[in-house]
């Protein structure tokens, strides 16, 4: 990974912008972490560094599946709805292809598609 030209404006060395993130992941997801810190602390990538945000998370030992949890509450949502709408054949469908994808997600993570709710 290449290290991208640093910007006049930003006066955050490395160890800081490893604090920050740490705060940031214990309350939001990753997705949302990157916009917080190009929003309120002015940093447009964390690559200036030299490393990407998941290369940060790994490092301070945060888990960062944050679309197997997604597809994981899709599927949950999708069958609470057909509880009570058990004719809805349109949910029907959208729960078999929300099934799909998150087998295919447990799959890339190496997690057993039998063991649903051990992440």
């Amino acid at each position: 990974m290449e290290k991208l030209a640093k910007p006049t404006w930003v006066k955050m060395t490395e160890s800081e912008l490893k604090k920050v993130i740490a705060e940031l992941a214990k309350k939001y997801p990753s997705s949302q972490v990157g916009m917080m810190l190009r929003d309120q602390y002015g940093i447009p990538s964390t690559r200036i560094y030299g490393k990407k945000l998941g290369e940060y998370l790994e490092e301070l030992g945060i888990d960062s599946k944050e679309d197997l949890v997604n597809a994981d509450k899709k599927v949950d949502a999708l069958k609470e709805h057909l509880k009570h709408n058990v004719t809805d054949k349109i949910a029907k469908h959208k729960l078999q292809k929300a099934q799909a994808r998150l087998n295919i997600i447990k799959r890339y993570y190496g997690i057993s598609i039998r063991d649903r709710k051990k992440k």
